[in-house]
């Protein structure tokens, strides 16, 4: 081959591959869905759990001013069965049923004609705790802009029951659910978002969808018992690091449920890619955990993160990103990581 045929056949072949990516990013970009989590709407509760009203406006006014399409969660998870899911899909959920949803989030999501999704525990409801939404208030706001569903009973460490007391804790509140506020949907928000493999099997033969809260992107990839979601509250709900989360795409890796409760002090998390990575995107392959973390790279298709310290915490999370060939938009992918050992 003449050296004028091989510089044609490296450019086209330079060509093609940038093609493969770009049509892997949309692949992957319009079969995703970034899902938010709240608490509390108030300057007055605590930060580690808060956002402010105002912040939460300026949250909503970038969906809209973005063209991001923010769905209701039982239809982005209809979109998720078909692989229809849009591009820029949002999803907002706020966990407990708070106060301070009906008072301070319902105005701004009627405002600007954005859904929630409210999951809650319903003894609180029950007991007319003054914090917690009272069932009547929960009935004023349901509709086009608030649903609500189930986040057990007593929000407990599922952790610490067995197989029976975990079955009571989710079909306990569900017909509470359906008692005050017609809900069917199997949807289920694990209280902290702690989960075993066992409970997560447990979930799936009860037939609800579950979501967690671990970092990251849904996508049909995704575990349907353990879906992602992008806590915002206190620093990681300002406006920087919400745009970056709004825009993330799932991390391309092989999906696995790692087990969330780990033996090995610290834990390891491997992660297999759908294809080899590039020497760029290998060099700008990151990921945190607190304390920093060992990288250990086999060929350019696996690695293995391990924490540099043993995980002290009740819940500790791995996270990892790269950018992806969208600009301004990174891959990323989360794992939470549980003791129960650890009292909360």
């Amino acid at each position: 081959m003449k050296l004028g045929d091989k510089l044609i056949l490296r450019v086209l072949m330079t060509m093609l591959k940038f093609v493969f990516l770009m049509l892997l990013s949309s692949a992957v970009s319009a079969n995703s869905c970034v899902v938010l989590l709240y608490h509390h709407f108030s300057d007055d509760t605590p930060k580690s759990t808060s956002i402010s009203p105002a912040l939460f406006e300026q949250h909503l006014q970038y969906l809209q001013e973005n063209d991001f399409k923010v769905l209701p969660l039982q239809s982005m998870l209809e979109h998720l069965d078909t692989g229809s899911l849009p591009d820029k899909c949002v999803v907002l959920t706020a966990d407990d049923g708070y106060r301070s949803i009906a008072t301070n989030a319902y105005p701004l999501l009627k405002k600007y004609q954005m859904p929630m999704s409210v999951f809650v525990a319903t003894d609180a409801s029950d007991k007319k705790y003054k914090a917690i939404m009272s069932w009547q208030q929960m009935q004023a706001i349901q509709g086009d802009n608030i649903q609500f569903y189930n986040h057990t009973s007593s929000h407990a460490h599922l952790l610490d029951l067995n197989k029976t007391q975990v079955l009571n804790e989710i079909d306990n509140a569900q017909k509470h659910l359906r008692k005050h506020l017609g809900v069917e949907a199997k949807i289920l928000a694990y209280p902290y978002g702690e989960a075993s493999l066992s409970i997560i099997k447990q979930v799936k033969s009860l037939d609800y969808v579950a979501f967690g809260q671990q970092s990251g992107v849904v996508s049909t990839n995704s575990d349907l018992q353990y879906l992602p979601r992008f806590p915002m509250a206190a620093h990681y709900a300002k406006m920087p690091g919400f745009k970056t989360k709004v825009n993330t795409l799932p991390m391309p890796v092989v999906m696995q449920t790692v087990a969330p409760v780990f033996t090995q002090n610290p834990p390891t998390l491997t992660l297999e890619f759908l294809k080899p990575l590039s020497k760029h995107q290998k060099t700008n392959f990151n990921c945190f955990a607190s304390g920093g973390v060992n990288m250990v790279w086999q060929g350019s298709e696996r690695v293995k993160i391990t924490a540099k310290k043993p995980l002290t915490q009740r819940r500790s999370k791995y996270n990892c990103t790269m950018p992806s060939e969208q600009k301004g938009r990174y891959y990323w992918h989360s794992v939470q990581w549980v003791n129960p050992k650890v009292a909360e």
